[in-house]
């Protein structure tokens, strides 16, 4: 794999030391941090600018529970599949509770109670509050604490089309808010994770140091996150780097592991299969999980050792889309490079160019989630004499997280913290030097800059 400048530097390891030592913040313990009145000034501001902005495009400001009961989220799936990363404890009654990592659960309920006719729609409702997540490593400061500030906006349209506007406008008014707050940013193709949703794009602060890789190409502008990148790669079964590589993908089900679907997937020749990209054409539920495995090839390029439990290779489908794999047939470009993880020197799937590398920093994530919640939870709309799932979609900003970003890229080695001038704690330092008339004087000053 090529290298990447900075590769092998923890995101945020020296910055939480300057914001530490400058009076920013302070470690409560693992994971968690007081925001001292410094930092609670920047965080000021970076709300100031978001609230400006999603109200801008017809957000409501609410203030939704930390404290939730898994009633909802035990209809929508993910209280099976989030698991270890939830903070759940009993009450006194010994009913199970727990802190919200996020709220797509609660607001959906919320709109369905008091929501009744379609010309309510649509509907923009977002918090900024703390976040919790039992995280298995907290570190690099406030980037992966087990505690967080988040905005998150919760969006209800009445049709598919409407949402995907919604979306598209959500991702404008977002990109406002990184360019008023004035650090490099990129926006990536991205997967929807937990979450769910068909949509997927995440915004990340540009830095050498950051733990996400980005492929970008020059040539088109196209990028996305490693995780998500389409490109080309060579069609011939064997190339001259070696010979392309088959999996068997199994869905295993319960604790017992049983196999309860299997397929086989051919990837090129270099690259390893994407598990993300196979759960898109595959979904599996929430007390399920994926495993690959890879299949001994021979000599002659043909596959051995295949599970007896499948059909002969021929007779496979490569996805649920109905793409065949015939043996002894090369597979088309498309179908082929939707199975593997992108790397940097591919070609790009948009125009072909050459996909670089790029590590940054997350710091917001917006979601098309369609009807996941809505149809789960029974919100649905009356419309022109039919009753239809509302459509939604989730826009998330780490607010703590943006403040060490911002410091992580705006600062200079052994130059202290730089920060940019919308989201500064303060504009201006007055600093008297004379001992007697010295005070009087930086009074005017202070009051002149005042006004």
């Amino acid at each position: 794999t090529s290298k990447i400048e900075g590769e092998g530097r923890t995101a945020g390891q020296s910055t939480t030391d300057l914001l530490t030592k400058a009076g920013y913040i302070y470690q409560s313990s693992a994971g968690i941090y007081t925001l001292m009145p410094l930092a609670q000034r920047v965080i000021h501001k970076i709300e100031r600018i978001i609230d400006e902005e999603m109200q801008r495009v017809g957000g409501q400001k609410l203030a939704m529970p930390n404290l939730l009961t898994p009633d909802n989220w035990k209809k929508t799936g993910r209280w099976q599949s989030t698991g270890d990363e939830l903070f759940s404890f009993k009450d006194r009654k010994n009913a199970t509770m727990l802190l919200g990592p996020t709220h797509e659960e609660e607001v959906t309920a919320i709109v369905k109670d008091m929501v009744r006719s379609y010309r309510q729609y649509p509907l923009r409702l977002y918090q900024t509050t703390r976040k919790f997540r039992d995280e298995a490593r907290p570190r690099a400061g406030l980037l992966r604490g087990r505690e967080f500030m988040m905005k998150d906006m919760y969006t209800f349209d009445v049709g598919k089309q409407q949402a995907i506007e919604t979306f598209h406008a959500m991702e404008a008014a977002y990109r406002r808010c990184f360019d008023r707050i004035g650090v490099a940013y990129a926006v990536a193709d991205a997967d929807s994770g937990n979450i769910g949703g068909s949509l997927s794009k995440e915004f990340h602060f540009i830095n050498r140091s950051g733990e996400d890789t980005l492929l970008e190409c020059k040539g088109c502008g196209y990028t996305a996150n490693e995780e998500r990148a389409l490109s080309k790669v060579p069609a011939n079964r064997t190339t001259s780097v070696g010979q392309n590589k088959r999996y068997v993908v199994q869905v295993v089900e319960g604790s017992d592991g049983k196999v309860v679907k299997q397929r086989i997937v051919e990837v090129a020749c270099g690259h390893e299969p994407s598990v993300l990209k196979i759960k898109r054409v595959w979904p599996i539920k929430p007390n399920q999980r994926l495993e690959v495995v890879e299949v001994a090839t021979d000599r002659d390029g043909s596959s051995s050792e295949v599970p007896s439990s499948l059909a002969t290779f021929e007779q496979m489908l490569l996805d649920d889309c109905a793409a065949e794999v015939r043996s002894g047939n090369s597979m088309g470009e498309a179908v082929q490079g939707d199975w593997h993880v992108a790397k940097a020197g591919d070609s790009c799937g948009e125009c072909g160019g050459v996909l670089e590398a790029r590590r940054a920093i997350e710091v917001g994530h917006i979601f098309y989630l369609g009807d996941k919640y809505s149809k789960a939870l029974d919100l649905s709309v009356l419309h022109q004499g039919q009753r239809e799932c509302v459509q939604m979609g989730c826009f998330g900003i780490g607010v703590s997280r943006v403040l060490q970003a911002a410091a992580e890229c705006s600062s200079a080695e052994g130059r202290g913290l730089r920060w940019p001038l919308s989201i500064a704690p303060y504009l201006a330092s007055i600093v008297p030097v004379a001992e007697n008339s010295g005070t009087k004087a930086a009074e005017d000053v202070y009051s002149m800059l005042n006004s």
